[in-house]
């Protein structure tokens, strides 16, 4: 019996609801999810979804400074590029936000800046969290979003913001968010001019994000990634690559990700990223330029996804890292447990001199069984490293005070300045006696003088005793 049309347009959107409510019981759920508009009144809500509360009267937030923190609203006639950016707090001097901590270990800061007015685009500063120096002589000319990737090994993360000498500091928007296990590995490929090395303690670094690009595909935006991270064209990074040897693929099918893998997940990229690749000719290389800032170092990771072999082991191609060989003849079914859809991704480590261009690129292989796809890439991201063990840019005498004093905790450094004016007393109280009863011994013409003195059974002691002297004034 066919069902009435009512039935179907009702069962239609129960469908729908359905499909959204498993679709958002697999999002991922971090166990620490701070999202604050710095300076607002009201909460701001984006096309994603997410809720950002004011900064002023979170439970889980405390703002301290020892000047005023001014919050600032944009002009209403001014278009903004987020809800985000309707309003800013500004910092005259040194403050802090502290940031509660349910679960310890990696987490994604993001900060969110916008200089509606010219003195925000004037204001140059330092921010500075979890002891590392984060931003260094800072400015923002536009709207801009600085994500890092650090290690949290207290139950409060210290957010620190430090002004330039006669200018200030400012902040729109904070997002802490906890980061998934297999977001950051500990072993990567270490890329040099004398050849390759394997390297470990990557899951020790802090990271600033620099680039994620989604190769051959549409712009990602946080809607589409559990993570609300942002991945943009590859296009306009190309470097010369003539288009006979290269191709654009789509693909609609079903990314495959390994079953209880701690390793591969959806939170390390998601699928948009690989439903898309560009590939090269077994004659051809593709090659991709960023710019960078140079003396520093950095982590890439290459995604790729067999989504254009019809069977295994049919694409071999070479890896190329800063214009060095990291990998000849990638075998990426081998990679992968012999499947096909897979995700799998590649961490290389390589230093970036003077040059400040980083070059990455794929070249085809006569290995492989098609000469018309030879290998491919499906994402890249490039995050820079902390130069030194005090932050990105090295070791600057910025005075993050309030780091060390939330670390201790209010009442322990309370009770240690109370320790210190009681000793301080103590040590006062003992001098004033001191210098009583040396003005009484002079007064009475008496010293202190080693003598020998009978101990009462005929041996002389040796002891100290009171004689008198003669003084002469």
């Amino acid at each position: 019996m066919a069902s009435s049309p009512s039935s179907s347009a009702l069962a239609l959107p129960l469908l729908l609801c359905l499909l959204a409510s498993v679709s958002a019981a697999a999002r991922f759920a971090p166990a620490d999810n701070h999202l604050l508009t710095c300076g607002a009144t009201a909460p701001a809500v984006l096309p994603d979804g997410r809720r950002f509360a004011p900064d002023s009267g979170c439970a889980y937030t405390r703002l301290r400074s020892p000047g005023p923190t001014l919050p600032s609203a944009a002009p209403n006639a001014a278009p903004r590029p987020s809800p985000l950016h309707a309003a800013a707090r500004v910092f005259s001097c040194r403050a802090s936000y502290d940031l509660a901590v349910r679960s310890r270990g990696y987490h994604i800061l993001r900060l969110h800046f916008y200089p509606f007015e010219p003195a925000l685009a004037s204001a140059r500063f330092h921010v500075g969290a979890a002891g590392f120096l984060l931003l260094h002589n800072f400015s923002a000319s536009a709207a801009v979003v600085k994500e890092f990737i650090l290690p949290v090994h207290s139950d409060v993360l210290v957010l620190t913001f430090v002004p330039e000498s006669g200018s200030s500091a400012f902040i729109n928007a904070i997002e802490l968010v906890s980061a998934p296990e297999e977001l950051v590995g500990d072993i990567g490929t270490l890329v040099t001019r004398d050849g390759t090395d394997r390297t470990k303690g990557l899951s020790s670094q802090v990271y600033e994000t620099l680039y994620r690009i989604n190769v051959a595909g549409r712009k990602v935006t946080p809607f589409n990634d559990t993570l609300w991270r942002t991945w943009v064209n590859d296009e306009r990074f190309l470097v010369k690559t003539e288009s006979s040897n290269s191709k654009v693929w789509s693909f609609g099918g079903r990314i495959a990700y390994p079953k209880d893998s701690r390793l591969m997940s959806r939170e390390v990229a998601p699928d948009n990223v690989y439903n898309s690749a560009r590939s090269v000719s077994s004659q051809g290389k593709v090659t991709w330029g960023f710019p960078v800032p140079a003396s520093s170092r950095y982590l890439v990771r290459m995604h790729f996804c067999d989504i254009v072999s019809k069977a295994l082991n049919g694409l071999y191609f070479d890896i190329y890292v800063n214009g060095q060989l990291a990998v000849k003849d990638f075998d990426i079914s081998s990679a992968t447990g012999f499947f096909l859809a897979y995700p799998y991704y590649i961490d290389f480590v390589v230093d970036v001199e003077d040059k400040g261009t980083l070059k990455l690129a794929i070249g085809g292989s006569k290995n492989s069984r098609s000469d018309e796809v030879s290998g491919i890439l499906n994402a890249v991201e490039i995050m820079r490293m902390n130069k030194t063990s005090g932050g990105i840019d090295g070791d600057f005498a910025v005075a993050l005070d309030m780091e060390h004093v939330a670390s201790k905790g209010i009442g322990e450094f309370a009770r240690s300045l109370l320790c210190g004016f009681i000793f301080a007393g103590l040590l006062l109280i003992l001098l004033m006696l001191v210098v009583r009863l040396r003005t009484e011994l002079r007064n009475n013409g008496a010293a202190w003088s080693w003598h020998p003195m009978d101990s009462g059974d005929g041996k002389l002691a040796r002891a100290y005793q009171l004689v008198s002297t003669k003084t002469d004034y």
